[in-house]
């Protein structure tokens, strides 16, 4: 019994040293390779409920959900203090509701917003610009309130809807179709430019243009990316502070109406003036061979108006540009643009 008991004391020594061993082995290796075996709390709601996603970029089918954040690119036309209409990624014109809008924004600017599908509802609303002559400004969306709205940022690759426009004056209706060919592509455009481009419109002698799905507009709009740098060996240095003047001037040599002309100036303008100089060179080839256009049926005049302007700190000398005036006649398309040359 003795011997009995003495084996049976020497299996549970071992056994209980064994057992040591075995949890020393597991608290050293509890930070690499074993896994922890106790209850964590539950954090997946509150995962769930922070939203750090990046708002969806829209396109013009899309379905807002209540909750999740989207991100437009709307070129302005009309603000006020209550907010800003103008168009993006939409079917049609977009209103934006945002208090004090008219001391942020300025008609031609292009707002990035980020909204909540929430926030958005499609109903027609009608506002009146009285800055400039577009007059009444029909909408088939509103945003009722934004998360951040703010001018879109060039530097960091976002859109910048820099006009070219386009005005189609037939001597009577006329159905006609509009192509570009631009080397760096087309990166917006209203009316949409569709594959086959501008398609099988009527351009009426007034320079309004009626589409085949009903939609009137008075100009066709488009920005491009190009592919050449502009020909600056010859222009003009003008002080920040007498662009209107030099602009008021020139734009009719160079074939524009006065209400192209105005149209010019209120876009460019504001971009310029505050300036200390601007050095400008009315483009030609350079601009035409990279951006080719062709209208169907073929116009009897063509008058395409591209400014490059750099902003200067100083007064520069640069040989003077020779002007010449087109004359207009028969169906006459004009079209106008400019870009900054950073």
């Amino acid at each position: 019994m003795k011997r009995t008991a003495a084996v049976i004391l020497l299996l549970s020594v071992i056994l209980l040293t064994v057992s040591c061993m075995n949890r020393n082995e597991t608290a050293a290796g509890s930070n690499t390779e074993t896994p922890d075996t106790t209850t964590a709390p539950d954090t997946t709601t509150a995962v769930e409920t922070q939203d750090d996603s990046e708002p969806e970029q829209i396109t013009r089918d899309f379905t807002p959900v209540a909750g999740k954040k989207y991100v437009a690119y709307i070129y302005v036309e009309y603000v006020s203090e209550d907010g800003f209409a103008g168009d993006g990624n939409f079917n049609d014109g977009v209103y934006v509701s945002y208090p004090g809008a008219k001391n942020v924004f300025g008609i031609f600017n292009t707002v990035r917003i980020v909204f909540d599908g929430g926030d958005y509802k499609v109903e027609d609303k009608t506002v009146r610009n009285s800055d400039i002559d577009f007059g009444d400004f029909t909408t088939k969306q509103t945003i009722t309130k934004v998360i951040s709205a703010r001018i879109s940022d060039y530097e960091a690759g976002e859109p910048v809807y820099d006009k070219p426009i386009i005005y189609l004056y037939p001597e009577k209706d006329t159905v006609c179709t509009v192509k570009l060919e631009v080397s760096g592509g087309i990166t917006c455009s209203y009316p949409e430019y569709k594959e086959n481009g501008w398609e099988n419109f009527t351009a009426k002698p007034d320079g309004t243009l009626i589409f085949p799905d009903g939609g009137e507009y008075y100009a066709l709009y488009w920005e491009g990316k190009g592919v050449s740098e502009p020909d600056m060996s010859k222009g003009f240095c003008v002080k920040g502070s007498d662009t209107a003047a030099f602009l008021t001037g020139i734009l009719p040599q160079l074939g524009l109406s006065a209400k192209e002309a105005n149209e010019f100036i209120i876009y460019w303008l504001p971009r310029m003036q505050n300036n200390a100089y601007n050095l400008i060179s009315f483009q030609t080839t350079a601009y035409t061979d990279n951006a080719k256009l062709t209208v169907t049926p073929e116009p009897d005049t063509v008058i395409r108006v591209f400014m490059a302007y750099k902003p200067m700190q100083n007064p520069v000398e640069i040989r003077p540009q020779t002007i010449e005036t087109p004359q207009r006649f028969g169906f006459t398309v004009v079209e106008w643009g400019g870009a900054e040359i950073k």
